[in-house]
C-alpha cells in the first residue's frame, strides 16, 4: 500500500510516517511539502492515500487536486490543527477530517479506506459529439472559478477531434496551469495545449492560460488569432474571464460563450457584453453550480441567453457552433 504524506513540518511528516509504518511495515511512502509535489507525485505514481495538512488543504489550488484525487480513486485525509473549526469551508464535507493530534487513533479506518480505494486506471469517458458539422467561423469561450474544475471536466468530454476552437480561463494558480492542461486533455479527444502568443486558433484545439502572467485574449486578424496580454489583475484577476471575454466582442457573432461556477463576478460583465453584440450565452444554473456567484450577477445583468444545468452545457455549446461549410 503507497502513501503520500504532504506537510510543511518535517516533524509531522516523519511522525505520521513511523505511525503508518508500526501499523503497516509493508507500506511504501512519498512526501511532499507543496501541493505541486503533491499533484505530480499523485498523478505519477498514484498512491492509495493521500495525507494532507489543513493549511495546504485549504489553499484555492487544493481544487485541482481534489479532481484528480477523484478521477483515480485515490482516498484523501485531511489533518486538522488542534484548535480547528469543525468544517472546512473549501473542502467537501465528505472529505475525512481527523485531528493530526489524534492521528494514531484513526489510523485502522484510514488503512481501511486506503485498501478498500486501490488506485485504477485513468477513466477517459467519451460522449458522442451531438453535431458533425460546424461554422468555421465560429469559435467557443469559457470561464470558471471555483468548482470549475470538475465542472470543465464534464464538458471537455463532449469535446472532440473535430469541435470548434475553445479558449478557457479557469482561475487556477500559475504553478498548476500546467496540471489543469494535462487533467483536461486526459478528459477529452480534442487537443489540450497551453496557449501561445500569435498563433491562429484551430478546430480540435482548447487552449488556456500557461500561468497568471498574462491574460488570455484574442486578436481580430484575417482569423482570430490568441495574444497573451501582460496586463494587470482585472476583475480581481489574472487570467481573468472579462479580459477574455471583453477581447472577443469585435467578432461577437462567432462566439458562444459560457460562465460556469465560481464566486464573485469576472466574466459578468464581459458576457453581458458578449450577448449585446451578438453572441450566443450561456449561464451555469444555480443548482449544478458549486458557488452561484459569477453566473448569477451574469443573470441578473441580462448577459445569460441560456441557464442550463451542467450536463446540458457541453452539448449546447457545441450545438451554437453547427453550421453548414462554406468557403
Amino acid at each position: 500500500m503507497k502513501f503520500l504524506i504532504t506537510h510543511q513540518s518535517q516533524l509531522s511528516l516523519a511522525r505520521v510516517r513511523r505511525a503508518i509504518k508500526a501499523a503497516h511495515p509493508q507500506a511504501q511512502f512519498l512526501t511532499a511539502t507543496s501541493l505541486t509535489e503533491t499533484y505530480n507525485l499523485s498523478e505519477h505514481h498514484e498512491p492509495n492515500c493521500v495525507l494532507i495538512s489543513e493549511a495546504l488543504a485549504n489553499l484555492p489550488e487544493c481544487e485541482l487536486l481534489l479532481s484528480l484525487f477523484g478521477i483515480l480513486k485515490i482516498t484523501c485525509v485531511v489533518l486538522t490543527a488542534a484548535d480547528s473549526r469543525a468544517d472546512i469551508h473549501s473542502l467537501p464535507e465528505a472529505l475525512a477530517k481527523i485531528p493530526e493530534a489524534d492521528f494514531e487513533q484513526h489510523l485502522s479506518n484510514i488503512l481501511k479506506a486506503a485498501d478498500e480505494a486501490t488506485p485504477v486506471a485513468r477513466a477517459n469517458p467519451k460522449k458522442e459529439s451531438p453535431v458533425s458539422t460546424y461554422d468555421p467561423n465560429k469559435f467557443i469561450l469559457i470561464g470558471a472559478s471555483t468548482g470549475g474544475i470538475d465542472a470543465l471536466i464534464t464538458i471537455a468530454q463532449h469535446f472532440e477531434e473535430n469541435c470548434p476552437p475553445v479558449l478557457i480561463v479557469q482561475h487556477t494558480g500559475g504553478s498548476f496551469a500546467k496540471s489543469l492542461i494535462r487533467l483536461l486533455n486526459s478528459a477529452c479527444r480534442a487537443t489540450v495545449s497551453p496557449a501561445e502568443d500569435g498563433i491562429e486558433i484551430k478546430p480540435g484545439h482548447i487552449y488556456l492560460a500557461p500561468d497568471d502572467r498574462f491574460h488570455l485574449t484574442l486578436a481580430q486578424r484575417r482569423k482570430p488569432a490568441i495574444h497573451l496580454q501582460p496586463h494587470d489583475l482585472i476583475s480581481g484577476h489574472r487570467p481573468s474571464i472579462d479580459a477574455l471575454f471583453m477581447s472577443a466582442m469585435p467578432m461577437a457573432p462567432q462566439v458562444t460563450a459560457a460562465l460556469l461556477t465560481g464566486m464573485g463576478k469576472d466574466g459578468a460583465a464581459g458576457l453581458t457584453e458578449l450577448r449585446r453584440a451578438g453572441a450566443h450565452t450561456i449561464g451555469q444554473d444555480q443548482h449544478t453550480s458549486v458557488v452561484y456567484g459569477m453566473p448569477r450577477v451574469a443573470m441578473e445583468m441580462g448577459g445569460v441567453c441560456q441557464q442550463l444545468p451542467l450536463g446540458k452545457i457541453g452539448p449546447a455549446l457545441l450545438h451554437a457552433s453547427a453550421g453548414k461549410m462554406r468557403a
